[in-house]
Parts: structure tokens; C-alpha cells; sequence
């Protein structure tokens, strides 16, 4: 049974892995970092500057997890102002994004995560966590293998195009994006009884923290059986993502189930809108080559018939068109 798991182990984790699949997460992260950064700038400040929310001229701060020495602030305080590292994060969201210096992009977005931590744990959220881990192992593949400005500038200068990327570390992350499922949902069944009598969603929806949309009618309709039937569909597609995404039968099925959830919530609770959009980008990464071509048809199908119809309405447009000269003709009548 051992010989039988590591021969199956060694071709799943070690493989090498279509390359496109990584490019569209790197797309869609960037692009959600890039925005992240974007709004945070009215606060930037504020939250990471010395005399910010924790100030580091306090004689009674003692608190080691403030401002260590993992992160740039610590060592560029009072050389580097903290508004050029806010400068240094959108430079390198949009060259992660675009593809250009992909390893050089990689490597300073994550330490930028790591240092904003690093300098302020007590504004640590999700988006946080899942972007600086999911960075953490893409610099040691090459991110801009495909749909980048690298792999543009490589077939200009007529270099062999990289169809394929290194297995592992895109498994090492897909593994800990199912590891978060995999602890959390056990943690919110114990913790919280409202996920076992189907009441959990009615306190999130409803809260005016969580969901400062605030949508109770959801909550309360049909008797209270909507919300029961979101708090179990939730529990039921968190566990079968982390279990199923990995089998071809079942993966496209767990990735759409598991995206349209955390889309929803990105709806509902707006306050977790960041985390749960992270989450969404990180489903691409377990995509496959069939996927991203099935992906590429649908596209081309959807592109075509946006084509047709605008050269229907085009041509119904054209003065060439019998009606259409008629009503020209009348009006030049008149």
C-alpha cells in the first residue's frame, strides 16, 4: 500500500503543470492587489507610519509583535518614508499583474506583505495571509511563462516559449488553499452551533458588522429556511472542495461550487470582500490544461456571437440596407 501511495505521490506532486493556469491566477491576484493598495492609500500613513495608530514613540509600548525586524520599516525607519513603500507596492502589483519582471515583481510584492505584517499584525487580515503565502511559493517558478510581457518580449527576441512550469511549488499552494478549508470548517462546527441548527448565515447577513448592507429579509424568508439552506450548502461545498478538487471528475464541479461561494459572499458581506475575492483568484490555480482550453472555446464562442451581432447591427445600419435608404431618402425629402 505504501509502494502504491508514494508511485502515485511522486507524478502528482512533481509533474511539471501547463503554465496558464498560474498565469491566470497571477492576473487576477495582481489586479485585486492592485486595487487593495489603491484604496488603502488614504490610510497608508495612518497604519504603517511611525507615529500611525501604534505609535513607535510610545515609552510604554512594549509589544514584540510590533514592528520586528522581518519587515523593510523596521529598517528603513526614519530613511525611507513609509509613502514610497505605497509607491513600491503598486509598482510591483502591476509588473506582477502584467507579467513583467515576474520573479523581480514576485519577490517585492511579497515582501511588502510580509513587512506590512510585520510592522502592524493587529491590521492582519485574510487577503493578507492568502496572498503572502501563495507568493511565497510562486517565486520559485517563473510566473511569467505565459500571458506576460516576459513571455511577449521572449517570442520577439525568438526564444523557446516555456509551455510548462515546475509542479511542486504550485501544489505546495494548492494544498494549503485546501488545508484552510480542511481546519476551518471542523473549528466552525465545534465553535459555533449556529453551522449544525442552520442559523449561522441569519447572524452574518443580518449583523450591521459583518454585512453593513444589512439584508435580514434573506434571513427570514420562507421561515427561516433560506438561511438554513445557504448555512448547510456552505458547510457542504467547504467540504467537498478541499476533498474533490483534486479528481478530474469532480474538479471543475468543486471549483465552480466553491467560486460561486465565495462570490456570494463578496455580495452579501462586503466586509470580507478583499479575503473572499483572494480566495476566488486562487481557484485558477487548480485549473487544468483542459480547463483553461475548454475556457478559450467558450471565450471565442462568446467573442464570436458579440462579433455577429455587431455586424448585424452594422449592416442594418448601412445605408446600402433597402429600409434604411428608404427612411434616408424621406427624410432628405422632407
Amino acid at each position: 500500500i505504501v509502494s502504491r501511495i508514494i508511485n502515485g505521490w511522486t507524478p502528482f506532486f512533481f509533474r511539471r503543470l501547463d503554465a496558464r493556469p498560474v498565469a491566470l491566477f497571477r492576473i487576477l491576484s495582481g489586479m485585486l492587489c492592485t486595487v487593495m493598495f489603491a484604496v488603502s492609500l488614504p490610510n497608508w500613513h495612518r497604519f504603517f507610519s511611525a507615529d500611525g495608530i501604534i505609535s513607535l514613540h510610545s515609552p510604554g509600548l512594549l509589544n514584540d509583535r510590533v514592528n520586528t525586524p522581518f519587515g523593510l520599516f523596521y529598517w528603513t525607519e526614519g530613511i525611507v518614508p513609509v509613502g514610497f513603500w505605497w509607491l513600491a507596492a503598486m509598482a510591483f502589483s502591476v509588473a506582477f499583474t502584467i507579467g513583467w519582471k515576474s520573479r523581480i515583481a514576485t519577490i517585492g510584492l511579497y515582501v511588502i506583505f510580509e513587512s506590512m505584517l510585520q510592522r502592524n499584525p493587529y491590521l492582519a487580515n485574510g487577503e493578507d495571509m492568502v496572498m503572502r503565502m501563495c507568493l511565497l511559493y510562486l517565486i520559485l517558478i517563473d510566473v511569467g511563462s505565459a500571458w506576460s510581457v516576459d513571455a511577449w518580449f521572449r517570442a520577439k527576441r525568438g526564444l523557446p516559449q516555456a509551455a510548462t512550469i515546475a509542479g511542486w511549488p504550485v501544489r505546495m499552494m494548492q494544498i494549503n488553499v485546501a488545508l484552510i478549508y480542511i481546519i476551518s470548517l471542523p473549528y466552525k462546527l465545534a465553535q459555533d452551533p449556529g453551522w449544525v441548527t442552520g442559523d449561522a448565515l441569519h447572524w452574518t447577513v443580518a449583523s450591521d458588522m459583518w454585512g453593513p448592507f444589512n439584508h435580514p429579509w434573506i434571513t427570514l424568508a420562507f421561515g427561516g429556511a433560506l438561511r438554513k439552506a445557504m448555512t448547510f450548502g456552505t458547510v457542504i461545498v467547504e467540504a467537498f472542495f478541499p476533498l474533490c478538487v483534486w479528481f478530474n471528475p469532480t474538479r471543475r464541479l468543486a471549483i465552480a461550487a466553491i467560486a460561486a461561494l465565495h462570490l456570494g459572499i463578496a455580495v452579501m458581506i462586503p466586509n470580507v470582500t478583499y479575503f473572499t475575492l483572494s480566495m476566488v483568484c486562487t481557484f485558477a490555480a487548480f485549473l487544468s490544461r483542459d480547463d483553461i482550453e475548454l475556457l478559450g472555446r467558450w471565450t471565442e464562442a462568446l467573442t464570436g456571437l458579440t462579433s455577429h451581432g455587431s455586424t448585424c447591427q452594422a449592416t442594418l445600419q448601412s445605408p446600402s440596407n433597402p429600409q434604411q435608404s428608404g427612411t434616408s431618402i424621406l427624410s432628405a425629402g422632407r
